[in-house]
């Protein structure tokens, strides 16, 4: 008899432990289906992301290669001589015609190297720019963008791991 209950408790123990190993593999296998579930979300949404980036990049190339280099510069230049004029207005103002000749004529020769150095300027400008590429600028900002983007998914994943404070 003895060894009856001893039997009947072994098949108790037996059958507890294989309720608990049920219960612990049905609990392993939600958190893998949680998981999974997380990964295919974030999936989703970094690919949203990514498809907004190379929108917005497409937008910038666009810009970029319909940009007229010529327009810029000649802005540029116009409003290089519209402040040459206002400071040469401004000396002239300034001048106290009263004063002997000769301070006006320093104040004169330095609105006018002022002059030479902002043409210099501009020369410079205008060599840099007609040596640009729109294509070439347009693919060093996709670059860029695409890089920078490259640590903010990583971020972003991050931040919308599973178990993180974001969910």
């Amino acid at each position: 008899m003895s060894d009856l209950v001893q039997l009947q408790k072994r098949q108790n123990q037996t059958l507890l432990l294989v309720s608990i190993n049920f219960v612990l593999f049905v609990v392993l296998f939600s958190a893998l289906g949680y998981v999974a579930w997380q990964s295919a979300t974030l999936v989703n949404r970094l690919q949203e992301d990514l498809g907004k980036a190379e929108q917005t990049i497409a937008q910038l190339q666009g810009r970029f290669q319909n940009m007229d280099l010529e327009d810029v510069v000649d802005r540029l230049v116009s409003e290089a001589t519209a402040q040459l004029g206002r400071s040469i207005e401004s000396v002239v103002k300034q001048s106290d015609l009263s004063a002997p000749m000769t301070k006006i004529s320093d104040k004169i020769t330095a609105a006018q190297e002022m002059i030479e150095q902002t043409s210099e300027v501009v020369a410079g400008i205008q060599q840099t720019v007609a040596g640009l590429d729109n294509e070439a600028i347009a693919q060093q900002v996709s670059y860029h963008i695409l890089k920078g983007l490259g640590d903010g998914f990583q971020q972003a994943a991050e931040s919308r791991k599973p178990g993180s404070a974001s969910e």
